[in-house]
């Protein structure tokens, strides 16, 4: 009996493997529960007893199976009675060694939340030490050079001088507590296999091994040489150099035979730009296939499994995932991520309006059935918060950007207009009903977090949280989010029974140890790996072998993976210690995909190819080899898209007899004319339908908010000398000032912005040389103010009917040389003085050439109802711009009743447009 077998990549390693344990040990009537069989992982020992059971069919007591972890522990427990130790509590123990053994590491990380992922990465340092098994000699020439000083930054190098103190700290803690991690149980094995007797086993088999650390190596030589192991290879030494290695340390050939056999399988290879594009893909390839049980597709990146189970999960029945959903992408972290954000940004007046907002807004918590009513009161209370704080409706809370949650309590227009949106859809709630709805929502999305201060109170709070949420809100009605839960729960009992639970910690540390935590967690899928269509990572692939391969995200970086920088151990570092895996990695990954595409049929490979994505390698490396094969230089690939018949955008809104009917009785202004002649659309969705955006008070102020604004101060300035002569001395000057104040107070006050305070500076410095200006002008030219900020309505006569209109004017001045001046104040930029409006064909009018010429209808319509108003006075409109302080005039001529109706003419044309039910409503042309 052969103690080193060597299969081809061509043969089915479980089926060879099974019939050589038949040959072997059943037809010898071998009691096969004698025997330990050791695979990589867990998976292949499902597929091997299936194969045994079809072979005895009848009951058996099969072989022990265990994965190489669990028999190196097995080993180790035989001696020593030890436990596994909890991922935190690692990190903890090592922060603790640290600041006793090692303080000059803690500088500028001394808080426990600072220093966890320096905690992860020493740990992961010292368990390659350990699993590699490099004694503290190498070591301590290690620190030698450390001293002298690698070139890296210096923590680093404070690091590698004292690594030695750490690990034997932390190899002694363990010792003691019994309690190790997975690094240290490998090397106790290494130390124990020459004193432990396996003799519960007649022979332990270790099957399909490609690389073997140097704790395994131990093991693996030990019992080879007592003649206890046997070892079963598929690939050969003479194309895989890590192979070669171990051929050595066993001193035997591994071997497929004389010659490589070469595998035949079809190849398709694919080209995406995208994920979806490549689900897409996928989803069709499934199609072709009628055996999905034969069938694996690879994903080497976990996060695209939603993507992928959306596009596939309608036309595959049975499937099992293998591969974990990373926690944090869950919408369950999502929202505890938010409420945290919401309690670091909380200060002395509040909590920040935006996280406050963003908490309430998500799904779960607007889902979530708060106090005793109906889900939908919840619901619809948020919206009402979400308008009271954005300015949607007046109120006391409105525009604050930092909010108290009892001032939200106390907003009773909140709870009013709740209860009338709830009345309309037939919902009866009172307002002591909602009063309770908010309290809750306020508890365990707020109050509840407030007081923490160590991770016992921190996992009380959560485990509170998520059983109002698995309890009341929609969570539990998909199941992945179940998982997420239990996960979640999970992580709460290993907070709960932490070695630190009790110890103090601020309030942001918790949250960023909850948030490091999270960020390494994956959650499991349930499924059979026995039936159906098996969704795998690269190494859940090791040992099975499928009919048809589908490799998703074929992409150099991702295929192979490969960690090129250590972020903390220099490279050549890990040179020196024998521990550089950039190569050795790169080869394991690349035996895992040969290995498993050598056996299939059909290997259909699916890439993005984009800027930032390249195929992979392995890709590059079969093309090679297909094209020598054929004597062909390019093999085909399939570009995979979308063919998109796009629909065209609704850009005709036909007038019926009920639109032309509100049109004729409608009161127009001129931002109305204006807007039909920029975009006839927008007309009809802002006039017409009455949709138009709204103000977000909690946003930095906008041009249009600011316009607002210095209107307001204008006119309470201005209007206490309407039909008297302005004067604008110092009393004016302290006068204006205190109304300023007052008003920015009133519109900006409640948010409390810092860089409001800039804002009100360079309006008030703006304002402050528009005063001097104005005072010389008033001094100078006016005789008295007619008008400010004035409503005007008008009926005006034009060849279509009687048009009625409504007017809004900033101001009218009686100038002293008799003049009646209308002046409207600009605040932007934009220059609306309209052109000559002679220079238009008035008997062809078009809207196009109105807008370019006219550019705005303002003044020559506030300029006719002037000219109507004043008979037989010279009148004149101008705009008054507030950055330059200078009035551009807009009388061109004297013949003044000419220019009127002009404008009238061509005021016509457009109403004539507005009014033909054969023009419909469309996009201007671009």
């Amino acid at each position: 009996m052969s103690k080193i077998i060597t299969y081809s990549f061509c043969d089915p390693f479980i089926d060879r493997f099974a019939d050589d344990l038949e040959r072997d040990y059943l037809k010898t009537g071998s009691d096969l529960s004698r025997i330990a069989i050791v695979f990589g992982g867990r998976r292949p020992a499902l597929f091997v007893k299936r194969q045994l059971a079809q072979k005895i069919k009848k009951a058996f007591y099969p072989p022990g199976f265990f994965s190489i972890d669990e028999f190196m522990s097995h080993i180790t427990a035989k001696h020593d009675k030890f436990q596994g130790i909890q991922d935190l509590d690692q990190c903890y123990l090592m922060y603790r060694l640290a600041k006793e053994k090692c303080p000059l590491l803690l500088k500028n990380r001394e808080r426990f939340a600072r220093f966890l992922p320096w905690a992860r990465e020493i740990l992961a340092f010292i368990e390659q030490l350990d699993l590699e098994c490099v004694d503290n000699l190498k070591l301590e020439a290690l620190e030698q050079n450390a001293r002298i000083g690698y070139d890296v930054p210096k923590d680093v190098n404070d690091l590698l001088a004292h690594i030695t103190v750490l690990r034997e700290a932390y190899h002694e803690h363990m010792r003691h507590s019994l309690i190790y991690t997975r690094g240290f149980y490998y090397l106790r094995a290494k130390e124990l296999i020459g004193d432990t007797s396996l003799d519960e086993f007649d022979q332990v088999l270790f099957a399909n091994f490609f690389y073997f650390n140097r704790s395994e190596e131990a093991v693996v030589k030990t019992l080879y040489d007592r003649g206890q192991a046997r070892l079963f290879f598929q690939g050969d030494q003479r194309r895989w150099p890590v192979l070669e290695r171990t051929a050595r340390l066993l001193n035997s050939e591994i071997k497929e035979g004389n010659n490589i056999p070469e595998p035949a399988f079809d190849l398709k290879i694919y080209r995406g730009f995208d994920t979806h594009s490549q689900v897409c893909q996928l989803r069709e390839i499934l199609k072709t296939i009628p055996d999905l049980s034969k069938t694996v597709v690879v994903l080497p990146d976990p996060d695209h499994i939603i993507p992928l189970l959306s596009e596939i999960g309608p036309m595959v029945e049975d499937f099992n995932i293998s591969m974990g959903y990373p926690l944090k992408r869950s919408s369950l972290v999502s929202l505890l991520e938010q409420m945290f954000a919401a309690q670091i940004s909380k200060s002395e007046h509040g909590y920040y309006a935006h996280d406050y907002l963003k908490v309430l807004r998500h799904p779960l918590i607007k889902n979530t059935v708060f106090g005793n009513s109906d889900f939908q009161c919840s619901r619809v209370l948020i919206h009402k918060i979400e308008e009271a704080l954005t300015g949607l409706e007046e109120s006391v809370i409105s525009g604050c950007v930092f909010v108290k949650l009892e001032d939200v309590m106390a907003c009773e227009v909140v709870f009013e207009r709740t209860q009338q949106t709830l009345a309309s859809m037939g919902i009866e709630c009172r307002e002591e009903e909602l009063v309770l709805v908010l309290k809750e929502i306020h508890k365990f999305c707020f109050s509840l977090w407030e007081q923490i201060g160590n991770f016992k109170d921190f996992s009380l709070s959560l485990h509170d949280f998520i059983d109002v949420l698995m309890n009341k809100s929609v969570l539990k009605s998909y199941p992945l989010n179940m998982r997420i839960a239990s996960k979640v729960y999970d992580i709460i009992d290993e907070l709960k029974a932490s070695n630190f639970a009790c110890e103090s910690f601020a309030l942001e540390e918790l949250f960023r140890v909850f948030s490091e935590k999270i960020a390494h967690e994956i959650v499991s899928f349930n499924g059979s790996p026995l039936k159906g269509l098996q969704i795998l990572g690269l190494f859940e692939t090791r040992s099975l072998n499928f009919d048809h391969v589908i490799v998703l995200d074929a992409n150099e970086g991702v295929l192979p993976r490969l960690k090129i920088y250590e972020s903390l151990v220099p490279r050549d570092v890990m040179v020196s210690l024998n521990l550089d895996r950039l190569e050795q990695e790169e080869e394991i990954q690349r035996y895992g995909f040969m290995r498993l595409i050598s056996s299939a049929k059909e290997v259909h490979l699916i890439y993005q190819e984009n800027r930032e994505s390249e195929r992979s390698r392995f890709i590059e490396e079969l093309i090679w080899q297909e094209e020598k094969r054929s004597g062909c230089v390019s093999v085909p690939v399939k570009s995979c898209g979308f063919i998109v018949k796009a629909k065209p955008q609704k850009s005709l809104i036909q007038k019926t007899p009920d639109i032309i009917e509100f049109l004729r009785r409608y009161r127009y202004s001129a931002s109305s004319i204006n807007t039909y002649l920029r975009d006839p659309i927008e007309f009809y969705y802002q006039y017409v339908l009455g949709l138009r955006e709204q103000d977000d008070l909690l946003d930095e102020p906008e041009n249009r908010q600011v316009g607002v604004y210095i209107h307001e101060i204008l006119e309470a300035i201005f209007k206490g000398f309407v039909n008297r002569k302005p004067v604008l001395d110092h009393k004016f000057l302290n006068y204006a000032n205190g109304i300023m104040e007052a008003h920015f107070q009133r519109r900006f006050g409640r948010s409390k912005r810092p860089d409001l305070f800039f804002l009100q500076r360079v309006i008030g410095e703006r304002m402050r040389r528009f005063f001097e200006v104005e005072a010389r002008r008033c001094e100078e030219q006016v005789e008295s103010v007619l008008y400010v900020e004035h409503a005007f309505e008008d009926t005006v006569p034009l060849k279509v009917g009687p048009m009625n209109f409504v007017y809004k004017i900033d101001r009218v001045d009686r100038l002293i040389d008799g003049t009646i001046l209308l002046i409207d104040y600009k605040t932007g930029n934009t220059d609306i003085m309209p052109g000559k409006m002679e220079s238009l064909d008035m008997n062809h009018l078009k809207r196009d050439e109105i807008l370019e010429v006219v550019k705005s209808v303002q003044l020559p319509l506030y300029f006719h109802y002037l000219l109507k108003t004043f008979r037989g006075k010279p009148v004149d409109a101008g705009l008054y711009n507030l950055r330059e302080c200078q009035i551009k005039r807009w009388r061109r001529t004297t013949d003044l009743e000419t220019a009127d109706q002009e404008f009238l003419q061509i005021l016509n044309a457009v109403m004539e447009e507005i009014l033909n039910p054969d023009v419909p409503f469309t996009r201007p042309n671009l």
